[in-house]
């Protein structure tokens, strides 16, 4: 009789995760996940910051290109300009810029505007206003206005009704050229050293907040580390201006900026 007997093969025994070590993995994988959306969100955040002030600097180009074109056909009658009717005009012309902090405000009468877009035959002569207010609409905001009417009347002391230009300004500078350099003080056809006078270029500095819907502030900036402010700034030679005196000087050498 033979005794069978049993050969048993020893196990290895079965071991799975411990409880630290799959915390440990969950960890490294919650971590990976959360550094891929950051920097998911940051890629998109500056697509929008991007997308963003390529659409305010785009409005800010179209107004600028208003301004400009309005400059350039500026035009104001002397006194003593006989040939265009002079003491005898039945219009007054004007070019004044004045200054007030960031924001200056521009009177002038310009030929070939009119009421509509350039080369609209809706009028000859228009007396045109741009200037910085506060927005009914949104405190704390300005905005630029510019108004334009026919020249039908002897006195422009009144403005003409205003419509908004361009949204969230921050500076508005119009600096003329006197000869020398650019000019930081204001400028009036009407009386002193700048009578029946026009520069011959006017540098235009637009500012407006990089933001639509949050109120601006002072020294801000965005999370996409873009700066707030988005500016343009252009040179307009100012035609009927030819041959005027200047105020300083002339010089070979022009700073444009």
């Amino acid at each position: 009789m033979f005794l069978e007997r049993e050969v048993t093969k020893e196990r290895l025994p079965e071991r799975g995760f411990s409880l630290l070590e799959v915390m440990i993995t969950m960890s490294i994988l919650l971590g990976l996940v959360i550094a891929v959306a950051a920097m998911m969100r940051s890629s998109v955040d500056l697509k929008m910051a991007l997308a963003r002030e390529a659409r305010i600097t785009h409005r800010l180009t179209l107004a600028i290109a208003r301004v400009a074109w309005d400059i350039e056909h500026a035009f104001i009658v002397g006194l003593n300009d006989t040939p265009r009717g002079g003491a005898d005009r039945t219009f007054k012309t004007i070019f004044k810029i004045d200054k007030s902090g960031d924001t200056d405000k521009l009177f002038m009468t310009i030929t070939g505007n009119v009421v509509g877009s350039p080369g609209s035959p809706d009028g000859d002569t228009a007396y045109v206003v741009y200037e910085v207010r506060d927005a009914q609409d949104s405190p704390g905001r300005k905005h630029l206005f510019r108004g334009v009417t026919t020249v039908t009347r002897d006195d422009l002391k009144d403005d003409p009704p205003m419509k908004i230009l361009v949204r969230n300004i921050k500076t508005f500078k119009l600096l003329p050229w006197r000869g020398d350099d650019w000019s930081t003080d204001r400028w009036d056809s009407g009386r002193g050293d700048w009578r029946d006078r026009m520069p011959t270029m006017v540098r235009v500095e637009i500012e407006t907040w990089n933001e639509d819907d949050e109120i601006p502030r002072e020294n801000a900036s965005d999370s996409s580390g873009l700066d707030n402010v988005v500016g343009v700034k252009t040179v307009v030679l100012i035609q009927q201006a030819r041959g005027m005196k200047e105020l300083k000087q002339p010089s070979n050498t022009v700073k444009w900026y």
